[in-house]
This record gives structure tokens, sequence and C-alpha cells, in this order.
């Protein structure tokens, strides 16, 4: 899905869209109420609207002919509205123009120009969205991540702040032809993405199946929270979407499944695994990905055998949790040493 007019907020001011959202918190209902409840807008029912709509795109508000009212977020935003409340961090990263934006400053370490961001953001913008649109409203998309310390502005060049990294959480790609691992960040890379996703629908929609099973699975949270934790301590971003567990990059890209397991069920879960990974690879068209299978147990006795098939025949790194700490080969400990591997 590219970028579309709606996605793209009006208003400058983030401090002011959590303003907006206490305001109706505390019974605004119409723009000029919301406006004149914001500081530095009162009177103005046009930035009252500007407002309230930045905090809809967001899930604080929702609106019925100028008639606002408060969402169950939005109310766990007014009992906090401040700019470090971790629930505005999320909403904002969630959004499309941020999911779209993100990987692409990560794909550029040392920064880019206002005018790089700008032209970036243009190609992968629907076509009826106007020339001038993002040009117009670049220094509104810019503020709300600046202020939120997501990305700093140093030598005339805006890059990803390193001090925010620890903070963001695992970044759940809603659109899932959006490729998970940009490498150059160009339309092609997008089309290629687009165009085996499409092809391939009925097996998206049985790993969408799956992927609702195993993330209903409480073992199957906790492992991906644990490499999510250690790859953002590692000053590195992990994203997922709605069938790749996790996924990051960190001088080499890395694709993520996680398996709970049982006795019974090991080998026919390490199988689908295998299968996934390498289906996934190609999906985003990652051909020199690092494929990763994490289990919820050590494979040991029938079962070892595996390690070495895994590893050294599939090229497939397998790592397992032993109470909260992962564990893997010395072959993969020299690889993924960002995940602090135990022997």
């Amino acid at each position: 899905m590219r970028i579309q007019s709606n996605d793209i907020p009006q208003a400058d001011r983030i401090e002011s869209v959590l303003a907006a959202t206490f305001a109706v918190a505390n019974g605004a209902t119409t723009d000029i109420d919301i406006a004149n409840q914001v500081p530095g807008i009162e009177g103005d029912s046009r930035q009252g609207r500007y407002y309230r709509r930045a905090a809809e795109i967001l899930g604080f508000l929702t609106n019925n002919r100028n008639n606002a009212s408060i969402t169950s977020k939005g109310l766990l935003i007014a009992d906090n509205p401040t700019l470090s409340n971790p629930i505005l961090l999320e909403s904002v990263l969630n959004l499309n123009l941020y999911q779209k934006l993100l990987p692409y400053l990560e794909l550029h370490p040392t920064g880019l120009s206002r005018q790089q961001i700008i032209n970036y953001l243009e190609l992968i913008s629907e076509q009826n969205i106007g020339s001038s649109m993002i040009p117009r409203r670049i220094s509104t998309i810019l503020a709300w991540i600046r202020t939120l310390g997501i990305i700093e502005y140093v030598n005339d060049q805006y890059r990803i702040s390193k001090d925010i990294i620890p903070n963001i959480p695992l970044i759940h790609l809603n659109d899932i032809e959006q490729p998970v691992l940009p490498r150059r960040g160009n339309l092609e890379e997008y089309e290629v993405v687009e165009r085996r996703i499409k092809s391939a629908q009925e097996t998206i929609i049985i790993y969408k199946n799956q992927a609702k099973l195993d993330r209903a699975n409480q073992t199957h949270t906790q492992l991906v929270n644990l490499v999510a934790e250690k790859i953002r301590m590692a000053g590195g971003i992990p994203k997922s979407n709605q069938f790749i567990d996790v996924a990051a990059t960190l001088e080499q890209d890395f694709i993520f499944e996680m398996k709970s397991t049982t006795e019974k069920n090991v080998k026919a879960q390490i199988r689908k695994g295998i299968s996934q990974l390498y289906e996934y690879r190609y999906l985003e068209n990652k051909p020199h990905a690092n494929l990763v299978l994490v289990v919820e147990k050590p494979l040991i006795n029938d079962n070892n055998w595996m390690i070495d098939y895994l590893e050294v025949d599939r090229n497939i790194h397998i790592i397992w949790d032993g109470d909260g700490n992962l564990y893997g080969t010395e072959r993969t400990r020299e690889l993924l040493g960002f995940l602090s591997l135990h022997a």
C-alpha cells in the first residue's frame, strides 16, 4: 500500500495532538471546542480540525459529523498526556507513513537530507497525492518523530537516534507487501515483493492463519520478546509482519521463526519452520538473509541430529530458550553475537 493523503498529518505539534485528545476526554466535541482547549490555536476551528484529525489517525479519537469522541486508547493517552507515554510512541510508529520512512532511514545511518526524504516519500506515494503535498507537509512529518526523539538532526542530516532504539517496540508492519528488510529503498524493491506476495496469496493465507495460532501461544510470544529485546539492545530495530515473527538488520539481514515445541511435536514444528523460513526469504526477495529458527526446548537424545542437519546441510541457525536465556552452538554464537547466546 503506497502512502495516501490521509496518512499524512497536518498538525505540526505532537504535543497539541495530546492536548486535543485530553480536550475530548474532558467534554470537547466540536472542532472549535477542541481548539479552545489547545494552547496556541484558541478560536481557530480549522486548526482544531487538523489536530482532531491527527488524533483520529493515531487511533485516539473517532468523529461523526464534527462530533468527536474518545477511544479506549485515547483514554490511556488522556490519563498520561505526555510525550513519554509509550502508547504514543507505538501509535506513531504504527502509522503507514512512518512504517515506510523508518526502514529507509535505517538504511542510511549517517543521515538523509530533507530533500532526499521528500524524494523517497514521493516515490512511494499514490500518484493522485499531488506533487506539492509532501513538500508542504514535510515539516510536520519530521517534527513528530523529531519531537519524540526517534530521529535527530545532525550536520543538516536526519538520522535515527541511537538513544531511542532501545525504546522502540517490535514494529509490526501492517502492509504485507512492504519489504521487511529493504536494502536499496527504491520502487523496484517494493514492486518485487508486491509481485511475489500477490502471486502466493493462497500460501500467504495459510501462513497468516498459522501465525495467528502461534502468536496466541504464550511461549511463542516470550520467544519473540526475548529475541526482539536482544536486537534492540544491539542497536537494531526488530520488525515483523503478518507472517514473519521477527526480522532485523544488524550489518547483515536476519529472519527469525519461533516455534513452541514439545517432545511429541518437535520434528513437525522444525520441518514446518524450515519451509516457512525458506519461503519467507523468497517472498521478501532476500536471498542472502540469515535464517534463524528459535525453539522452546533444546534438541536432545533422538532429536540431536537435527542440529547438524539444520546448521550444516540447511544453513539455518538453531537457537533455543533456557529459562529466559538463549542458547546456541559455537557456529551460531559466532554469527549471532548480538543475541548474547549461551553455550
